[in-house]
């Protein structure tokens, strides 16, 4: 299964929002979760889900297209895996799989000027 995510994913620094102590979801976050979903939810109806009985081995791979150079032309100082569990989840949950099946997991930064995440699900 390939999901696409037409639109730059937050990083876990703009996801949560404290008060004293009691840490939150921000409102961006929840409408990001919910357009990740509808976008997982379209994509089950239009690719093939593995339906097997027998409990899957997944491997994901996920790829964030961006730009990654500075004005420069240096690699900017931009943590690709402040993306990851908030992407992961938002994409397992629309799922309805729990993320203790991925046995194989890669990220890959992709230089791009247009900005997406593209990740891809198999059974190994």
């Amino acid at each position: 299964m390939k999901i696409l995510i037409p639109f730059k994913t937050p990083t876990i620094n703009h996801l949560y929002g404290f008060r004293g102590f009691h840490k939150f979801i921000t409102k961006e976050a929840k409408e990001v979760k919910e357009k990740i979903s509808d976008i997982v939810k379209k994509t089950m109806k239009e690719q093939y889900i593995w339906t097997g009985e027998t409990t899957p081995k997944l491997i994901v791979i996920i790829e964030i297209h961006e730009n990654w150079l500075t004005k420069k032309g240096e690699i900017a100082r931009k943590d690709i895996s402040n993306r990851e569990k908030f992407l992961m989840d938002s994409i397992f949950e629309a799922l309805e799989i729990d993320d203790k099946l991925i046995f194989e997991h890669t990220m890959r930064k992709i230089q791009s000027t247009e900005e997406k995440a593209v990740v891809t699900i198999g059974v190994i």
